[in-house]
This record gives C-alpha cells, sequence and structure tokens, in this order.
C-alpha cells in the first residue's frame, strides 16, 4: 500500500459523501439539494480518472505541475517597484 495519493482518495470519498447526503436529501423532498450532490459526484469522478491516467502511465506527476505544492515565494529583498 505504499504509494497512497491521500488527497485523491480524500476528494474521492469526500466526494462520494456529498452526493450520497445530497441524494437522501432529493429523496426527502429537497430538489436544491441535488446541485452540491451533482457537484460532489463530478469532482470524485474527476479524481478517479485522474489516478486512472496516472496509474496507466499516460500522465506524468510532473506533467500536472497545478497538483504538486506550489514554488517557494521569489525572494523579495529588492523591495516593490522592480527597477530603481
Amino acid at each position: 500500500m505504499t504509494g497512497i495519493r491521500w488527497g485523491s482518495l480524500a476528494a474521492v470519498v469526500a466526494g462520494g459523501v456529498i452526493f450520497l447526503v445530497c441524494l437522501v436529501g432529493v429523496v426527502l423532498g429537497h430538489p436544491w439539494s441535488a446541485v452540491p450532490g451533482v457537484l460532489g459526484l463530478l469532482t470524485a469522478v474527476r479524481e478517479v480518472r485522474y489516478l486512472r491516467r496516472l496509474h496507466s502511465g499516460k500522465i506524468s506527476a510532473r506533467e500536472n505541475w497545478h497538483r504538486e505544492p506550489h514554488a517557494p515565494p521569489k525572494d523579495s529583498s529588492r523591495g516593490h517597484g522592480g527597477t530603481r
């Protein structure tokens, strides 16, 4: 079980839970609860598709730079405003 992407697992579980809770709301007569339910389902499906592409080798983790932590902030020792 090494190499588990905990953030992805959390996204899939959270999306599924949100969908199920909202599905119960729709069944109980709250039609507007379908909106966050669909968003939760779409989030879970998107994450599963990403993990499948990553596992199959169609994409690399480096290609999706937006999935990785951001670079450290630039050195601000030169002050604001650019040139002097």
